[in-house]
């Protein structure tokens, strides 16, 4: 399972039999209710081959995760210090397919002093909102491009290596069926140390999504049939200023932000409407059939 696979068309038998499964988890709890919808049920099926059994497994994991980690109550107020850089940029345009385009630029600067527990709320929060983006377009999948451009020093990418593998083991398991296609664009020889420490995490589907574009010609072949220049930074072969604009992607991400409250507040709501519609339920069960037919209960 990776976090991307081939699309297959799921019967709606599968993804009931999986959604009874995982009920007792989505009880009560409106994210959780959000987040496994028919689509998201459809691509854990898909990632597992459509083996409910093994379906079942990964969903139940993701969900305990997304109990325990919470990533719908992570904000942009939360996580922008580790953006200031520039480093981790989600584009306010997606492709012509629809995709959204996380960009990754590892030579500019990260904040000093960043935990792994800290990189990782941004990094889950910058994939909810791309996967939400994604939803929102109809397109469900996104387009990650790494920038190497002028990058020299590995110890800059991530806080640690054991961090750079959680991050990608947490994108793999808790966001399949995401990933349309990843480039890695002006990969210098230092990079190649780096793949090779990288790879053995990957998923065999995952490591088919990479593409490498070692120049200008090769990196406007890979990205420009479907991202207009004016997204992408010179570097890139773009039109785009190289300067990051930290208040465009702050901007979009309010944004983002609002609507995402906007979605957990009415969630919430119609799982409160549901529990008290329930509870009436039960008490109309509770009450004594004799007292009913004898009318001195109301029916």
């Amino acid at each position: 399972m990776g976090w991307f696979s081939h699309s297959h068309k799921t019967d709606q038998k599968p993804t009931d039999e999986l959604r009874a499964n995982v009920q007792t988890l989505l009880e009560g709890n409106p994210a959780l209710q959000m987040f496994a919808s028919d689509a998201c049920l459809t691509r854990f099926l898909v990632a597992r081959n459509n083996n409910v059994h093994n379906a079942t497994y990964a969903l139940r994991r993701t969900l305990q995760w997304r109990a325990r980690f919470k990533p719908e109550n992570i904000y942009w107020d939360d996580v922008k210090a580790c953006a200031s850089g520039g480093r981790l940029e989600l584009l306010s345009q997606a492709d012509s397919l629809g995709r959204p385009i996380l960009l990754y630029r590892l030579r500019a600067p990260s904040k000093k002093g960043t935990t792994a527990d800290e990189y990782m709320r941004f990094w889950v929060y910058m994939l909810e909102c791309t996967c939400r983006m994604a939803d929102n377009t109809g397109a469900g999948k996104v387009v990650v491009v790494f920038d190497m451009h002028g990058y020299s020093d590995p110890n800059t990418i991530m806080p640690t290596f054991l961090t750079r593998i959680e991050l990608i083991r947490t994108a793999q398991a808790h966001f399949p069926e995401r990933l349309a296609l990843a480039s890695v664009c002006n990969p210098p020889l230092i990079f190649w140390a780096l793949w090779r420490s990288i790879v053995p995490f990957l998923d065999p589907i995952t490591k088919s999504k990479v593409a490498f574009a070692s120049n200008v010609e090769q990196i406007q072949e890979a990205l420009q049939p479907t991202i207009s220049p004016d997204l992408l930074y010179e570097s890139l072969g773009g039109s785009k200023p190289e300067k990051f604009e930290f208040a465009h992607l702050d901007q979009h991400m309010r944004a983002m932000d609002a609507e995402r409250r906007a979605e957990l507040s009415a969630a919430s709501l119609l799982t409160a409407k549901a529990a008290h519609s329930d509870a009436d339920e039960h008490m109309l069960d509770a009450k004594p059939l004799s007292a009913r037919r004898a009318g001195l209960v109301d029916a």
